[in-house]
Formats: structure tokens, sequence, C-alpha cells
């Protein structure tokens, strides 16, 4: 459903609209909190408290910007602020997560759950920018430009820190 429509059904208070959106969006703003905050249920309460701040605001939303660079521009600063509050706290780290994987041995499953832990844990110690541009662009494969539009910020900065994040990840996973 094109976005105008969709955004006209929630302001008309039809609650198939909200439930529309919240399905389409609701992957890509639980994936940003989870590279956050880094476990899931933190990640699901983000995720809530990013839909209620979507549903508040919804009547400011102007119709001629795109509706997922908004709710990825609100997910980001909320996950911000919640990194900002709790960075003195030491993040953990869910183990439990049930992905949910293509015919691997036991072996190789154990090998790509370490790996992805440790790719976690590296994430979480990058600053909170460039690890959310990482995440959008690495992990949920959304473009350079939509990230550009989502953070508001020249196609070239966008570029530069993601290169700069990669890096920086890349030197975490050397330094072990």
């Amino acid at each position: 459903m094109e976005n105008r429509l969709l955004i006209k059904y929630i302001k008309d208070g039809d609650k198939r609209g909200w439930n529309m959106l919240i399905d389409k969006h609701s992957r890509t703003v639980y994936n940003l909190s989870f590279g956050f905050c880094g476990n899931s249920d933190d990640a699901n309460d983000l995720t809530q408290e990013i839909f209620i701040k979507v549903y508040k605001n919804i009547d400011k939303f102007d119709e001629n910007f795109n509706l997922t660079s908004w709710i990825i521009k609100i997910s980001k600063n909320h996950c911000i602020d919640y990194w900002r509050k709790n960075r003195n706290n030491k993040f953990r780290i869910d183990f439990n997560d049930n992905v949910v994987h293509d015919n691997h041995s036991p072996e190789d499953e154990v090998i790509r759950t370490d790996d992805l832990d440790i790719l976690r844990e590296k994430i979480l110690m990058l600053k909170p920018e460039l690890r959310a541009m990482l995440i959008l662009r690495d992990i949920q494969n959304h473009s350079y430009q939509e990230i550009a539009e989502s953070f508001d910020i020249p196609l070239g900065t966008v570029k530069s820190r993601i290169n700069r994040g990669r890096i920086q990840l890349a030197k975490l996973y050397k330094d072990g």
C-alpha cells in the first residue's frame, strides 16, 4: 500500500492502517534496536517505545517525505538516547535468539552462532552513529541514499562513516 494512503488511514483512526504500518516496519525497528542494546528483551521494549513515539507524532509527519526514513530517524534517535542513558551499564548479549538457518550440521551451527555473538559484541563497542549506520547498511541492506535521508546528512558523509565503522569493526576483530 502506498505510504500516503497508509498515513491517511492512520490519521483517520483506522486501526488496520496502523497494523499495516507496524507489520511493514517492525523488523527494521527491531533490528536497529537490537543492534543498540544487544538483547531481544530490551530490543522488544525499545521497538514498542519507538512505535508509541511514531503513533504520537504521526500528525506531524509531512507526507512529502519518505515514511521509512522518518521511522528510521525516530528509531535511531530513540536508540541513541537509550544508549546514552545506559552506556555506563554493561550491555548484555542475548545468546538465546531463535535463529533459523539453512541445512547446516550441528558443528556449523555452533561456529555460526559463536561468530554472530562475537559480531554483536564488537558492534556494541562502536559509537552509536557508526553502529546505526552499519546495522542499516550491512545487516538490513538499506541503500546509502535511504540512510542519508534517515540521518538527514549528505550521501558522502554516510559513505565515509560506514567506511570508518567498518574499519573500526575490523580493528576490534584484529585486537581480539
